[in-house]
């Protein structure tokens, strides 16, 4: 088995060993966009369909053979049926590229999100907050309160107070402008094994990261913590400087080593 190893290998051409790679390039995005998720598990159910289709020919098993040649022969629309929203997700991700330059005004937009998210997790208040950045939010956008105003510590303050009408939604920051708020996010079903773990914020945040490349900062009621979610990961905060220069480097932005001033005194309505 050895020798015929090297034999293949011996003969392979350039072209080949790149073929080979691209292969294995696919299977291990495909692998990590499913991971730990319910589309996962299907995964691993149809493995094992497929794995019993072959066993079901070799043992000469003719009923099962029967089922399971019927059932491969629309295999493909299954796959597109069961894996709609993650070939989407995908696709998405596959078009991220952008030639065009951040917008300056992001900067500002970051410093004054992470007072407003640090200040709103000492008074124990919760919110959620979305940077779009390739792949457009429109159509949450649209969905919600749509305002496409300056970002402020005071207004974000005013947006999730517990008492205001909109505080149950999140916020979306479009090209450094608070765009929209009280828009309703892609909730993570219950049923993921990720979702057990944590609120509704934060599966709204997993939600919507899952679906664009979107950078969602989640400030937790209950902890008073300050999160940052991307590509479905949670990461928290440990403090106000560590969370923009997160920021700053996820949009593409120069990190700074200045500290984060605090936000200015506002009244005790929290």
């Amino acid at each position: 088995m050895f020798s015929s190893i090297v034999d293949t290998v011996a003969i392979m051409r350039r072209e080949d060993y790149a073929d080979i790679i691209l292969v294995a390039v696919i299977i291990y995005n495909v692998i990590m966009l499913v991971r730990g998720t319910r589309s996962g598990q299907v995964l691993l159910g149809l493995g094992l369909l497929l794995v019993t289709y072959f066993l079901a020919g070799y043992f000469q098993l003719l009923t099962l053979s029967f089922l399971m040649a019927n059932l491969m022969a629309n295999i493909f629309t299954f796959l597109v049926i069961l894996f709609a929203a993650d070939i989407r997700r995908g696709l998405a991700r596959m078009g991220r590229f952008s030639f065009s330059k951040t917008n300056p005004a992001v900067y500002d937009a970051i410093n004054e999100v992470v007072r407003a998210a640090f200040f709103m997790a000492e008074n124990r208040v919760g919110a959620l907050i979305a940077f779009e950045r390739h792949v457009s939010l429109g159509e949450y956008i649209e969905a919600g309160a749509k305002l496409f105003s300056v970002v402020s510590d005071r207004l974000l303050l005013a947006i999730f107070n517990n008492h205001a009408p909109l505080h149950d939604g999140a916020v979306i920051i479009q090209d450094g402008r608070l765009a929209a708020a009280g828009c309703f996010l892609p909730l993570l079903p219950s049923e993921d094994n990720v979702a057990k773990f944590f609120g509704t914020r934060h599966r709204a945040a997993i939600g919507l990261s899952r679906e664009s490349d979107a950078l969602i900062v989640v400030v937790s009621e209950e902890r008073g913590l300050v999160s940052l979610v991307r590509d479905g990961e949670v990461e928290v905060m440990m403090g106000a400087a560590s969370l923009r220069d997160r920021l700053l480097s996820e949009m593409g932005l120069k990190v700074k080593k200045d500290k984060v001033s605090p936000i200015r005194p506002v009244t005790k309505t929290l």
